[in-house]
């Protein structure tokens, strides 16, 4: 085994930490990009144009227009865009800027914006911030199925039951 040779070259090489750590501190402006929780509350235009809703945000710009768009905090999309309806932007607004849901507009959704709702909660992990969670929509369809599936197989066969059971 050789032994490394040793000249004044090698000797002036520098030493210690070199650029690590030397750049910006807080929001790392590389050409790759910034994270969106590094330049939280900081005023910036993309801290203006994107809101925290749990642990992704939210482009408000867009959701003023009736469309969703929902990105990690490195702006990645999640999932796909698409369209909302004026209520559910409006519920969305109101989560996003009072961290609470108004339960009244929540209750006047039709089914297919509160499963929409509670997938964006889902997505987000909102639905673990609140002290009385919202309920899956689709939990209150499946016990009624299965309520008036029993009523089938028990023998009671209504017609009016057997109509509901197929809508």
């Amino acid at each position: 085994m050789q032994s490394r040779p040793t000249s004044p070259e090698l000797e002036s090489v520098a030493r210690g930490r070199g650029l690590k750590g030397a750049g910006l501190q807080g929001a790392c402006m590389t050409r790759a990009g910034y994270n969106l929780r590094d330049i939280e509350g900081t005023g910036m235009a993309s801290d203006l144009v994107y809101k925290r809703l749990g642990s992704k945000f939210v482009q408000v710009e867009r959701l003023n227009d009736g469309e969703l768009k929902i990105v990690y905090p490195n702006r990645k999309l999640v999932g796909m865009r698409r369209s909302v309806s004026p209520d559910v932007a409006k519920i969305l607004k109101t989560l996003i800027y009072d961290k609470e849901v108004d339960q009244e507009a929540y209750n006047k959704l039709p089914m297919d914006d509160k499963r929409l709702f509670h997938e964006i909660l889902r997505i987000t992990h909102t639905q673990y911030e609140f002290k009385n969670p919202l309920q899956d929509p689709r939990e209150a369809l499946k016990q009624e199925y299965i309520k008036l599936k029993g009523e089938i197989m028990l023998g009671n066969d209504n017609p009016e039951i057997v109509e509901e059971l197929k809508t």
